[in-house]
């Protein structure tokens, strides 16, 4: 998906208002869905929450959703608000940043000097919006860091507004604590030049990349990692981190990575791929991202302070998966189920997401798909994870109960996009 589509996406997302401004209402009794009432003005609406003064003078929030019917349909009408069309997703009314960013948004720059010999090159999504941090997501390459790099997740950064860069120096055959100084001086000059979440640093890279974005994100302050056919040095994770591992099905790393992941228990998600040493097609990079913000958003439902962003990532990925259904809908499908179940969507845009998944799972096969990516990662804990901690890394390795468990799964899932020659993998011995 090219960055000025995603774009021109927001700027139309943001016309879809959810802040009407007007008088405040005279002061009157409001009723709840649960029966309460409440004497209060309201001063306006904001992103599906309602302004209150209360009759005493205090100042209070209220989901527009919890109030009665009644009161709903005046409060629409009082503030003019216009709802999105049906099937259509709502976005907050925070503008784009157009101006004031120290790099170009949109495009790749660098190689930019963090000092003392530290380089790294950043992509910055014209997505960004004013007054907003951006998360972070560091590569840390077994062979260096580029400009292909920081480009190649540009879709999800603009899909959910992330900033991401590369650190030049990281490379093998270099000590781990010598590649951390240098990933350590560029996350704190990113940090000090663009407007970052020091609380959402992730990390990412392949290999020894991958094996470096658990070094780091155990001594950087950190929300978590990515790592792509990777493995921990020393076998200590922070397990309130969320980590989302990527490999292939017959990498001789997949033991090290299934048993990492599975340390971080309902927090991490091990994603394979048909394929060996390599961190795979970079759509699978893309849907990682997306899983970590999702997850950090979701698991914030009461802070207030992440409503506005929640909205527009919402809206973008509802966007997202409308287009995704008519080339590769099992894939819209898992997304959909992924907002339902896991992250929990409510408010505004759960009602597009109900109604796409209806459509959806006309076709068993998306629902199928859905179920086999859960199959799999369940797969790698139970079969991989315990290797992982006898075995670690190594080739020519698998077991009979491996083997016969990847029987099953293949049969089980037989024709199903993907899943089908992922699980016929499982067993074979590594690369």
């Amino acid at each position: 998906m090219k960055t000025i589509r995603i774009a021109q996406l927001f700027i139309a997302l943001s016309l879809l208002t959810r802040l009407a401004w007007a008088a405040p209402t005279e002061v009157r009794a409001w009723k709840s869905s649960a029966g309460t009432t409440i004497e209060a003005s309201a001063t306006k609406v904001e992103n599906g929450k309602v302004s209150m003064k209360a009759a005493n003078g205090r100042v209070l929030e209220v989901p527009m959703d919890k109030l009665a019917a009644e009161d709903r349909a005046f409060l629409k009408e009082h503030f003019a608000i216009k709802e999105p069309e049906p099937g259509q997703p709502a976005g907050s009314t925070v503008s784009l940043l157009a101006s004031g960013l120290a790099h170009p948004a949109g495009q790749v720059s660098g190689p930019i000097n963090a000092g003392e010999g530290s380089h790294y090159f950043v992509y910055v999504p014209k997505t960004l919006r004013e007054g907003r941090k951006a998360p972070l997501m560091l590569h840390t390459g077994a062979g260096g860091g580029n400009a292909n790099a920081a480009k190649m997740y540009a879709e999800a950064a603009e899909l959910a507004g992330w900033i991401i860069a590369s650190s030049v120096e990281s490379r093998n055959g270099t000590s781990f604590e010598a590649n951390h100084v240098h990933a350590k001086r560029c996350v704190e000059h990113l940090l000090a030049n663009l407007p970052i979440d020091e609380r959402r640093v992730y990390f990412t890279g392949g290999s020894g990349g991958g094996a470096m974005s658990f070094y780091n994100a155990l001594r950087i302050q950190s929300a978590g990692n990515m790592p792509l056919i990777g493995y921990s040095s020393d076998g200590t994770f922070e397990k309130n981190q969320y980590c989302y591992g990527i490999g292939g099905t017959k990498d001789y790393n997949r033991y090290a990575t299934a048993g990492a992941v599975a340390q971080f228990k309902d927090r991490g998600f091990h994603r394979l791929h048909p394929g060996g040493h390599d961190g795979g097609p970079a759509w699978i990079g893309v849907e990682g991202i997306l899983w970590l913000n999702a997850r950090y958003l979701g698991d914030r439902k009461k802070d207030s302070e992440f409503d506005a962003e929640r909205l527009d990532f919402e809206a973008s990925l509802i966007t997202w998966m409308n287009e995704l259904r008519s080339k590769e809908p099992y894939r819209a499908h898992y997304w959909c189920t992924f907002l339902k179940d896991e992250y929990k969507i409510s408010g505004v845009n759960a009602a597009p997401v109900s109604e796409m998944l209806g459509k959806l799972a006309a076709d068993p096969m998306n629902a199928r798909y859905t179920k086999g990516l859960a199959a799999i990662d369940n797969f790698s804990e139970k079969e991989f994870g315990g290797e992982g901690a006898r075995v670690g890394s190594k080739k020519k390795h698998t077991t009979p109960q491996a083997q016969k468990a990847a029987e099953k799964l293949a049969a089980e899932y037989a024709g199903v996009p993907l899943i089908e020659d992922i699980a016929k993998d499982l067993g074979s011995p590594t690369g």
